[in-house]
């Protein structure tokens, strides 16, 4: 029970901070490591923080069926991945196409 939260907090983390900090990371990985165009890491992040939403989502429904979780932790859970997964990932969807043009 305790690894799921975990597991599913830590990609749900991650996904956030690849879909809403994907630009500044994409030049920082274009100066610091192989030197390729920015939107190329970016698009590469945009994906990778979308599936991993997708991820998180499986991740909420494997834990609501292994626990009865209580009514308020689940409600509360399902609050926020219905919140920040969709903007993040719309934002992270409308950064990148900004950038290819």
């Amino acid at each position: 029970m305790r690894n799921n939260q975990i597991s599913l907090i830590v990609v749900f983390l991650l996904a956030t901070v690849l879909c809403f900090f994907g630009q500044e990371t994409a030049y920082f990985l274009s100066e610091n490591s192989v030197p390729i165009h920015p939107v190329y890491y970016l698009t590469g992040m945009t994906v990778l923080g979308i599936f991993l939403y997708l991820i998180a989502g499986f991740l909420l429904l494997r834990l609501f069926k292994k626990q009865g979780a209580a009514e308020k932790s689940r409600m509360f859970y399902l609050l926020i991945f219905f919140i920040v997964a969709p903007s993040a990932s719309a934002w992270a969807f409308f950064v990148t196409v900004m950038w290819w043009g």
